[in-house]
């Protein structure tokens, strides 16, 4: 008997899953200030899963996608109650200035279009100026344009605090990810990689690559972004704990690709023995640089971007990548449904990365536990795709497929 209720049940799950897929996307109201960008209602959404499984490097993924789910089997996806309050939601970033971001906001629009999201919010994205004064006049504006609730990848740890603090005492629900606020406070969350462990990370299997000794480069990232100081200091702190390794230079890529290989140039003309150099985004900011300058190109670390991984097979060089999913404001706009709903949510919430290296026979000492998939085209970097393009752009626990022509805006 006990079996024949369970099948019962699943059918009718199933059902009911197979009926929540077909709803229409809802509309958005007009952004209030900078320079905005509305989701739009989408009549039709993007052929389901028709680029994803055309994807190379798919094999497994259903059964990748079920080791990840919860014991009771859902997906975050799963969480959200499609009979719900549809709720006015904004997304409030404070740069656009590198593929990261623009990936990242194209993919919360895709989401918001798709069943239970559709049904359940109308999402605005309103762009700023990279400075904590602009993102803290357009919080206040959206404030007063009654959003139930506030989606902030913040210009600043500490420069909008008070805007957050403002919008939490007017009862909106703030969900800050990606780059870190320091505010505490009744009605605001907080979800994020944890960049200072990932570049420990990735600074200690640069400085095995380079078998405990050399000259070593750093990033310093986005000015005034307080992830990339994070990210900094632990790479920092990580090449220090080596005797023979000395830190000669570092330099400011600001997240860009030609701006990282300028500032690199400076660097190299007065320092040309470079063993390692990390960056916060491109392994081609490094290989163009020492190119040009006639160089043998170093060990190198940056994004998941899928141009890393290609540019560093294609130059014979060594390097290791650290995917940080796109798909983050996704799991933002997840968390503020859930939380408006009245789900207990943890404060914080920190998501691990994946990490895709061209040689993973390092010993990495303490985080030897750490997963790094070795580099392979077809599964972790597509030769066929574009440079730009960040794969996967959600973990696999999500539970909406983000079709590639969506993360590459084509």
């Amino acid at each position: 008997m006990r079996k024949k209720a369970v099948s019962i049940l699943l059918m009718l799950a199933m059902a009911f899953s197979l009926a929540a897929c077909g709803g229409d996307a809802g509309e958005t109201t007009e952004a209030p200030k900078e320079t905005e960008k509305a989701t739009e209602t989408a009549t039709e959404a993007p052929a389901e899963t028709e680029a994803t499984t055309e994807t190379a490097g798919e094999t497994g993924a259903e059964e990748s996608k079920a080791e990840e789910k919860g014991t009771d089997g859902q997906t975050e996806t799963d969480k959200i109650n499609p009979t719900g309050t549809k709720y006015k939601i904004a997304l409030s970033n404070s740069f656009m200035g590198n593929d990261w971001r623009q990936q990242m906001e194209r993919v919360v629009e895709y989401v918001a279009t798709q069943e239970p999201y559709a049904s359940r919010c109308e999402l605005t994205i309103v762009n700023c100026e990279n400075d904590a004064e602009s993102q803290s006049a357009s919080i206040d504006a959206l404030v007063q344009q009654g959003y139930d609730a506030i989606l902030v990848d913040p210009a600043s740890e500490t420069g909008v605090n008070q805007a957050i603090q403002r919008a939490c005492d007017a009862g909106i629900t703030v969900v800050v990810f990606d780059q870190p606020a320091s505010v505490s406070t009744d009605g605001c969350w907080h979800i994020r990689f944890d960049g200072a462990r990932n570049y420990s990370i990735l600074a200690k299997w640069m400085a095995e690559a380079i078998g405990g000794e050399g000259n070593v480069v750093l990033d310093q990232g986005l000015q005034g972004a307080a992830e990339a100081e994070l990210e900094y200091n632990a790479s920092k702190e990580m090449f220090e704990s080596y005797p023979g390794i000395n830190i000669v230079s570092d330099y400011q890529s600001n997240y860009g690709l030609s701006e990282g290989e300028q500032a690199l140039a400076s660097v190299i003309a007065a320092n040309p023995d470079v063993d390692a150099v990390t960056t916060q985004g491109y392994c081609g900011s490094v290989i163009n640089a020492f190119k040009k300058a006639g160089l043998d190109i170093p060990v190198s670390c940056g994004g998941g971007y899928n141009g890393n991984m290609k540019a560093l097979l294609a130059n014979d060089a060594e390097g290791i990548i650290d995917v940080y999913y796109v798909g983050l404001s996704a799991d933002a706009l997840n968390y503020a449904i859930r939380i408006l709903d009245g789900e207990e949510i943890p404060e914080e919430t920190v998501l691990d990365v994946a990490f895709v290296a061209t040689n993973v026979d390092y010993d990495m000492g303490e985080y030897s536990d750490v997963k790094i998939e070795l580099a392979e085209e077809g599964v972790n970097f597509f030769e066929d795709q574009p440079d730009e393009l960040i794969y996967p752009a959600v973990g696999s626990n999500f539970g909406i497929d983000i079709p590639l022509e969506v993360i590459t805006g084509e």
